[in-house]
């Protein structure tokens, strides 16, 4: 079944449970959402066309989730659009995506149609004759950052959707009785699972609004009131959730499974977070917007201080091998290279970019054949036993002092010291050194007049010397993008403001 079609059904066979709670607490449940569906999804067939991009506008609440799903129903492709985005982003990206319909509860002057269904309209035109629905059609765009600064589209089809869809309910589903916390923006790919593995299993949908996802104490009070069982969010947030909280005073007892993608989790943050759920099954996910997930990796335990976790090993479907700068792939070889994936799971491309699609992808023969690779851009490295562990984006390999760092060791290196809550590095061009190294650190605590000196004096210990930053900036906090993740960009302008702190 494609992957609305799963909530469909698990509406048919729960009617009566609770399907989605809103942020203040107003309950769907699943024969309503079933109802709102077919009604909205009758209404965009009568205003639109067979396989349009219908754009989405709408903060965190019940009616947004409906809207996307009555998209999928109608056979018709959504595109998300966070509400909160600058005026001139929500505008490129409408326009980008060639969207026929705006679904929002904001008025706006929208260069296309805009509805409403939250609030009173007119009168429903009548519905189109429905279709049937290819697995290759477009199921959802979702925009990320771009290189050029200008936003890209990933085009998911319902192929791509289902493969992972279908093997994280097997791997990690979700059931009636079932609390899930919405964390993540629903623009974001990490609510795919929450949404249709949630919901296409008959679990209770808990969203959190997008003020409580900011802040950590009110976070753990909303996890804890609503005795979420399952969470599934960015590192960044676990790191100031663990942080900036009572949690490891008060704990989360409800909590039975905890799911972790979007970038890496330093050891010393997550051994504190296993600390605080100790009942919890833990596992890193791995993979871009582009294919979603494609490695997995259950946490057996704690992790050392200065151990990196693996991504773990393929999940069925990904056919994942490494690219050697010589052009060399392997699916089995040990060794070191890019991580390029095939199968399924991968995006056709970047909506109406051809240029960025042909740069993204490769073909390559391998040991089972030629295939049509996507190309993370992150350096991996697989072991003897077939594991995988991440080493750094490709663009996060960098030449100093003549030798080639790679900055997530670095980070691993700082963030072992135990008064580090969070720490990045940045690469600053040098014309002497090829490049500065500066690291961010935001400390447990109040900072002492030593602590600088202390983490300086553990990375040499730690670190060959030249990779020891020259530069190490203590700050309160560092940025964080609208999906939580770190946002390295902004970090530039904080290391040059504080350009004269150094050893």
């Amino acid at each position: 079944m494609l992957i609305h079609e799963t909530v469909i059904s698990a509406a048919h066979d729960h009617p009566d449970s609770p399907a989605l709670v809103g942020p203040t607490g107003d309950v769907t449940t699943y024969r309503e959402l079933r109802a709102d569906v077919t009604a909205l999804a009758d209404r965009i067939r009568g205003l639109t066309g067979c396989g349009d991009r219908i754009a989405v506008a709408s903060r965190k609440q019940p009616g947004t989730v409906i809207a996307m799903l009555a998209t999928l129903v109608a056979g018709r492709c959504y595109v998300p659009i966070d509400p909160s985005a600058p005026a001139e982003r929500q505008e490129f990206i409408l326009a980008q995506s060639e969207a026929k319909l705006l679904i929002t509860e904001t008025p706006t002057a929208s260069p296309v149609p805009t509805i409403n269904p939250w609030g009173p309209g007119p009168d429903r035109p009548s519905a189109a004759e429905a279709r049937p629905i290819s697995p290759d059609d477009e199921a959802y765009v979702l925009y990320t950052s771009g290189s050029t600064g200008e936003p890209k589209g990933v085009v998911i089809t319902h192929r791509n959707a289902r493969a992972f869809v279908s093997w994280a309910a097997q791997m990690y589903p979700l059931r009636p009785g079932d609390q899930v916390a919405v964390h993540a923006p629903l623009h974001f790919d990490l609510p795919v699972y929450d949404l249709y593995v949630g919901l296409g299993g008959g679990a209770t949908l808990h969203l959190v609004d997008e003020r409580t996802a900011l802040f950590p104490q009110g976070l753990l009070r909303f996890l804890a009131e609503h005795a979420i069982t399952h969470l599934y969010a960015v590192p960044s947030a676990l790191t100031a959730l663990v942080n900036r909280s009572t949690l490891a005073a008060d704990g989360l007892p409800a909590l039975r499974r905890l799911l972790y993608a979007g970038e890496e989790f330093r050891p010393s943050a997550l051994a504190r977070w296993l600390a605080c759920v100790p009942d919890a099954a833990v596992s890193n996910l791995y993979g871009p917007i582009e294919t979603n997930v494609i490695t997995h990796w259950p946490l057996a335990g704690s992790p050392a201080s200065d151990e990196r976790v693996p991504v773990g090993r393929p999940v069925p479907g990904a056919v994942i091998a490494l690219l050697d700068p010589d052009g060399i792939a392997s699916e089995r070889a040990v060794m070191e290279g890019e991580i390029v994936v095939a199968g399924d799971c991968v995006t056709p491309g970047y909506l109406n970019r051809p240029d960025l699609t042909e740069q993204a992808v490769v073909r390559l023969t391998t040991e089972t054949g030629a295939h049509r690779y996507y190309r993370t851009g992150d350096i991996g490295r697989r072991t003897e036993d077939g594991v995988l562990h991440l080493l750094g984006r490709r663009d996060g390999l960098v030449k100093t002092r003549g030798f080639r760092v790679e900055l997530g060791d670095i980070e691993a290196a700082l963030s072992s010291h135990p008064r580090v809550a969070e720490v990045a590095v940045l690469a600053v061009p040098d014309p002497a050194t090829t490049h500065e190294l500066h690291a961010v650190v935001v400390p447990v605590g109040v900072p002492d007049d030593e602590l600088t000196a202390q983490l300086l004096g553990h990375c040499r210990r730690k670190l060959p010397s030249y990779m020891v930053p020259g530069h190490l900036h203590l700050a309160a906090d560092v940025p964080h993008t609208g999906t939580g993740k770190l946002a390295r960009a902004e970090l530039t302008d904080l290391v040059a403001d504080r350009s004269g702190e150094a050893p």
